[in-house]
């Protein structure tokens, strides 16, 4: 079953239970017509910066809308709710109708310098050509660097485990993309509704950058709509989950919620499709 949070932490670290602070933080920061937007945001924010939530609250710009990063991503809605720009709603549900795979990959990981199991992840470069070309050429390592050798650096429990950031390579930044520092999101196209689903993090801070390099996300929840129009998803993870659960079980330390043990990906690469 999912991992739980009891005496696992040696730091804080977000959980189901802190977003009630969150709330009770927000309602005093902001009216009464903004909170709900203003969690959304907060919340986004923790998980693109690795800061507790409460330390991470955005209110609504003056103007009404509401920025992930530079970037204005829609707008706050009569109910509160964030109402998002037309090309940043996500139009695809993949429980109902998932994307076709065009291919797969694999991610070889330890914890604590032991086997924990390997992660298998479907790839639909046809919503997402771009970060799902990014993806199989870092697993590949075609490009002279890659995720072998990276970890899983940042573990939010109950939200998302990040990992791939790649040290070296020939550009500077927080991990190299396939062509370049950065490359450009294809699109938001796919709704944050199931756990497992697989999608990039944004370079720059905020959730609007519009931007991302070597560095990605599993979702752990799922429900987990405060991450649509900010971040690419571009896949889901196909086998393995059980090993997603031990990295999110590992104990973490600080307020970037960095692993206590080195959860490590040891090889990655590029799988054959599975038979239609």
């Amino acid at each position: 079953g999912q991992a739980t949070n009891e005496n696992r932490s040696a730091g804080p670290r977000p959980k189901q239970s802190m977003l009630l602070l969150l709330f009770a933080t927000v309602d005093a920061l902001t009216p009464a017509a903004s909170r709900r937007a203003a969690v959304g945001a907060a919340v986004a924010a923790a998980t693109q910066r690795c800061l507790p939530p409460r330390r991470a609250i955005a209110a609504p710009a003056t103007d009404g809308s509401t920025r992930g990063g530079a970037s204005v991503v829609g707008k706050v809605g009569p109910d509160g709710q964030i109402v998002l720009d037309e090309e940043r709603r996500p139009t695809i549900d993949v429980l109902a109708s998932p994307p076709a795979i065009t291919s797969r990959c694999f991610l070889d990981v330890s914890i604590g310098g032991r086997p924990a199991g390997k992660i298998v992840i479907e790839l639909w470069g046809e919503v997402a050509p771009r970060a799902v070309e990014n993806f199989r050429a870092l697993c590949t390592g075609e490009k002279g660097y890659g995720y072998a050798g990276s970890s899983f650096y940042t573990v939010l429990s109950g939200l998302t485990v990040q990992g791939g950031q790649i040290a070296g390579g020939p550009y500077s930044g927080s991990g190299p993309s396939y062509a370049g520092p950065t490359f450009a999101h294809d699109n938001y196209a796919i709704r944050h509704n199931t756990a497992g689903l697989v999608s990039m993090v944004n370079s720059g801070k905020g959730g609007g950058s519009g931007q991302s390099d070597s560095r990605f996300l599993i979702q752990l929840v799922g429900d987990a709509g405060f991450l649509d129009g900010r971040y690419e998803a571009f896949g889901r993870v196909a086998e393995g989950m059980e090993v997603v659960r031990k990295l999110e079980a590992v104990p973490v330390s600080g307020t970037k919620n960095r692993p206590l043990e080195p959860c490590s990906i040891d090889a990655a690469g590029e799988l054959p499709r599975a038979a239609s």
